[in-house]
């Protein structure tokens, strides 16, 4: 549902978190999924709430913005090449290596709880994320999206 559109990038190159926010943004507006305004949502809202995660064994971000930007609800998946830095969610002035990131377009409130709460619970297992880590194409990604009842 969330994911249907295929918006994966696997060993994405990025010098910066900019860089590799613009890429999943870039992609979801040319997909016409969301606004031309979606990538600064997405920059104004890390700079005041961060959405970077420590978690065993990679950092993670979640970078999402408002529903107004959203035409039509999906998430955006990426492993990066080598890790970008993020601020730490709850904690502005310390900084994680992150190497996945889900970007979230989502329109509805009760989504995004929902969204976040589920990926959260998907981060406390340290073997998922390294599945998530190391796969190498689409069909990987949604296989392991399928197991954890996210396809």
């Amino acid at each position: 549902m969330f994911f249907d559109k295929k918006i994966s990038f696997f060993q994405l190159e990025a010098n910066d978190r900019n860089e590799a926010l613009k890429e999943l943004a870039a992609k979801l507006y040319s997909s016409n999924l969301v606004t031309e305004a979606f990538y600064n949502g997405i920059l104004e809202r890390e700079e005041k709430f961060p959405t970077g995660l420590s978690v065993v064994p990679y950092g993670i971000a979640i970078p999402h913005t408002e529903a107004d930007k959203v035409i039509t609800a999906q998430i955006a998946f990426a492993s990066l090449n080598k890790p970008v830095k993020f601020y730490m969610m709850g904690k502005e002035n310390e900084e994680v290596d992150v190497s996945l990131i889900f970007m979230l377009a989502l329109k509805k409130a009760e989504d995004q709880i929902t969204m976040l709460q589920k990926l959260v619970e998907i981060f406390q297992d340290v073997s998922l994320i390294r599945e998530f880590a190391n796969c190498k194409n689409q069909k990987e990604l949604e296989g392991i999206l399928l197991k954890v009842g996210l396809e």
